[in-house]
């Protein structure tokens, strides 16, 4: 359960509350929201270590379950402290480290600096997992082997792609690439996927929360943009289904 804030007690009670019911408690230091930051919260925090630290500690204290935390590099290019951050976070008591290889001011735009990752991961001795730019299989395989990182993160690449996961993971053990997943795997998926969140919140919430997500799942069909027009317009489980089911 990943949790978000800058408020000692909010976060330790939250920590205290979900701890039991999950593997591990992630704090969120690395989010780049403008509706976040503004309240001092995600990457935010990491221009004032000594709250890091402070948070990281109340929070170890309060979890039954081991803490992790994500970070950025840092706020802006002249802000780089994902190493000073690091050291803090794993003095404080954290299992584990997260490290997105961006500022804030960058959000999800230019190259990742693996560098900073790399150097992350040589300045502690708990695991640190790399994140950024993770698309495919040989910047999967490129992040391994430059930052010696424990494990990846991917984020938004997996939208419309689960089959990724599966892939990078035959790639890293086989050196070979699986087939590209077949419009009817892509369907199938894509119900199942309209099936579940409808399911759990309903056609008034759950159809226009999946829109971003299919869009992302026919952006290299024929005539993608016309079928997102038409998905955007649509309120119905079983007309959205029907309409798609059409498409492929």
């Amino acid at each position: 359960m990943q949790i978000f804030g800058s408020d000692i007690e909010s976060l330790t009670f939250a920590a205290s509350q979900v701890s039991n019911d999950f593997n591990l408690v992630d704090i969120n230091m690395g989010c780049p929201a403008p509706k976040v930051v503004k309240n001092g919260d995600g990457s935010k925090l990491l221009q004032n270590l000594d709250l890091v630290g402070s948070i990281v500690e109340e929070v170890v204290k309060a979890s039954s379950t081991p803490v992790t935390v994500k970070i950025r590099k840092g706020w802006s290019k002249s802000n780089d402290v994902s190493v000073q951050a690091s050291k803090i976070i794993e003095q404080a008591g954290a299992s584990m480290i997260t490290i997105h290889g961006r500022t804030r001011d960058e959000f999800f735009s230019g190259e990742v600096d693996l560098e900073a990752i790399k150097k992350v991961k040589e300045s502690v001795s708990i695991p640190v997992i790399g994140n950024g730019n993770i698309v495919d299989e040989e910047s999967a395989l490129k992040m391994f082997e430059y930052t010696g990182v424990d494990g990846i993160m991917i984020g938004r690449a997996s939208m419309g792609n689960p089959w990724l996961f599966q892939r990078i993971i035959h790639y890293l053990q086989t050196g070979e690439k699986l087939k590209e997943a077949s419009n009817k795997e892509k369907l199938e998926i894509m119900i199942q996927h309209i099936e579940l969140e409808v399911a759990k919140k309903g056609e008034r919430v759950g159809i226009p929360e999946l829109r971003k997500h299919l869009a992302c799942y026919i952006r290299n069909l024929p005539n993608a943009s016309k079928i997102r027009v038409t998905i955007n317009q649509i309120n119905s489980k079983n007309q959205l289904i029907e309409y798609l089911k059409e498409c492929f």
